[in-house]
C-alpha cells in the first residue's frame, strides 16, 4: 500500500511526512491520556494495551483513504478491525490537514476583480 499509486506520495516524502507528524500524533495521544486520568501516570510508559497500528501504518491507510476513497472495511488488510481503521483516520487526518497550506488567491485574481 505504500506505493505511490496507492498513497499519492514517494516512499521518501512518506517517511518525511511520518517523521514531521509521529511526535504530534503522540503528543496528542498523551495528551488524552493525560485528560483521562486527570493527572500524572500511575504506570511506566507502555504498560498499557498496544496499539493495533503503528503510526506508520496509521498514516498510510488514512492516505490511501483520502486518494482512493476505499471503504474503512475495504482497508482491512492489516488484520485489524474497520474500527481500528476509522479511529486511525479519525486521528491522524487533523494533523495531516494541518500540515497542508491552503492555497490563497491566485495574484492576478486581484487585478480581476477591478
Amino acid at each position: 500500500m505504500s506505493h505511490p499509486a496507492f498513497c499519492g506520495i514517494s516512499g521518501l516524502h512518506l517517511g518525511e511526512l511520518a517523521a514531521e507528524l509521529g511526535p504530534r500524533w503522540e503528543a496528542r495521544c498523551e495528551s488524552g491520556r493525560r485528560e483521562r486520568r486527570e493527572g500524572v501516570r500511575l504506570r511506566e510508559a507502555g504498560a498499557g494495551p498496544k496499539y493495533g497500528l503503528v503510526f506508520v501504518d496509521r498514516l498510510l491507510v488514512t492516505l490511501v483513504h483520502l486518494r482512493t476513497g476505499l471503504t474503512y472495511e475495504a482497508l482491512v488488510i492489516y488484520e485489524v478491525g474497520s474500527s481500528t481503521i476509522s479511529r486511525a483516520i479519525c486521528e491522524v487526518r487533523p494533523l495531516a490537514a494541518a500540515r497542508v497550506r491552503r492555497p490563497g488567491p491566485a495574484r492576478g485574481a486581484a487585478a480581476h476583480a477591478r
